[in-house]
Formats: C-alpha cells, sequence, structure tokens
C-alpha cells in the first residue's frame, strides 16, 4: 500500500484500515480493534450502523445535494428536531468544527459592533492556552501550539489568549479592554487529552462574560 503521495499532516499509526462495524475496524491483515479514535470524534456514532445507512442510501437515492438557495424537504423538520432537543432557538448547519467556529466569531464580532457598540474592525475575542479549534489561518493564529503556528503566518488580528482555568486572569484581561466581545472556550480540552477545568471554573466565566458585556462561545463540537 503506497501512500508516499498523500500529504503527512498527521504522523499516521502502522495500522491500514481495511472496513468497520459499529464499535470496531479490521485492518488489511484482518486483525480487530476497538475503533477508540472514532475519526477524531466525528465517527461517534460507529461504523456502518444498518439505521444510519439505510438513511444515506435512501436519500442518496432520492437527491444528492440542495443548495441553501433553495428550500428542501428535510432541513426544516432536522432544525425543528434539533433545536427543540438542545434549547436553542436557532440552527446553522456546517460542514467542519473549524467552520462553526469561524461563524461563531463572525456573529460574535457583528454583535459587538452592532449591540455592544465597539468602534469597526476593533473587536477582539479572547481564545484560552492549549485550544484547539481546526487548522484554518485563523485558528492557527488564536493558539499557542508552535505545530499549528510555525511558519504559516501572519495571523488575523483581534484575537487573543488567556490561561484556561484561571478565572483571575481572565477577569483582567475582561477589565482591561472593552473591545472584547466573545470569549471561546472549550468546556472540556481534548487535544493535549481530556484536560477538564476546575469544580465552578466554567461559570464563573460565564459570571465574568456576563458581567463585562461579552459573550460566551461554548466550542463543543
Amino acid at each position: 500500500m503506497d501512500m508516499a503521495k498523500v500529504c503527512h499532516n498527521y504522523a499516521c499509526l502502522p495500522v491500514a484500515v481495511d472496513r468497520g462495524e459499529r464499535i470496531y475496524v479490521w485492518d488489511v491483515e484482518g486483525r480487530k480493534y476497538f475503533d477508540f479514535l472514532c475519526g477524531y470524534s466525528a465517527c461517534n456514532q460507529g461504523h456502518v450502523h444498518p439505521k444510519i445507512l439505510k438513511a444515506m442510501i435512501d436519500q442518496a437515492q432520492k437527491i444528492t445535494l440542495t443548495s441553501r438557495a433553495f428550500h428542501n424537504t428535510e432541513l426544516g423538520a432536522c432544525a425543528d428536531y434539533m433545536t427543540e432537543l438542545l434549547g436553542y432557538d436557532k440552527l446553522i448547519p456546517m460542514n467542519t468544527g473549524c467552520e462553526a467556529d469561524e461563524t461563531a466569531c463572525k456573529m460574535a464580532r457583528r454583535w459587538g459592533y452592532r449591540v455592544k457598540g465597539i468602534p469597526d474592525n476593533k473587536a477582539n475575542i479572547l481564545f484560552p492556552t492549549g485550544n484547539f479549534w481546526g487548522r484554518s489561518i485563523t485558528a492557527s493564529g488564536a493558539c499557542d501550539d508552535p505545530a499549528r503556528y510555525t511558519d504559516f503566518g501572519p495571523f488575523t488580528d483581534g484575537f487573543e489568549l488567556f490561561p484556561y482555568d484561571d478565572a483571575e486572569a481572565l477577569r483582567k484581561m475582561l477589565a482591561a479592554d472593552p473591545n472584547i466581545c466573545a470569549v471561546c472556550i472549550e468546556p472540556i480540552q481534548g487535544e493535549g487529552g481530556v484536560i477538564i477545568p476546575s469544580d465552578g471554573y466554567l461559570k464563573k466565566v460565564r459570571e465574568l462574560c456576563t458581567e463585562f458585556n461579552v459573550l460566551l462561545i461554548a466550542d463543543e463540537i
């Protein structure tokens, strides 16, 4: 199996996966593994689930894709189900987690200009150290991981880092900059391991955002 022409953006494990079923995958030699990686959590539903597979086949036999320039028979029902399940007013479908976070940043900046009254092009968004929300230019510049930002600059302005799990440090940054429009934080950080904040930290972040009139973006991808 020749992978010489595939760019090495990840250091792959020496396993060549051939097929999967539910929580398992098999390599080309027939060895069976638990799939604990799950496509970096993009495949938490497992592999080849019969109900999901049937829905995919049924839809593919009907229509492949509709542009958002049109209505379709499925999106409205999906939005009703998801917003009722999660308790939110609206949703917007995204292709990737990085795109979702970029959209959240755009929404926060627009809110900052139109509602909070931040001067044009001065909005600032805070991200914690140790964050991971993608590999775009913006996401690369809004992190403290040299593997993701070295030799990729210049980066997008208007993003600063604060120490994760340090409410007092966050308070000082919010107090010092009236142009902060949002704090974007992973409730549990996952890139460098499962990093869980101290008890009460997220509640304190919520309180600080309310106190300083700043949006809180939960990066729960």
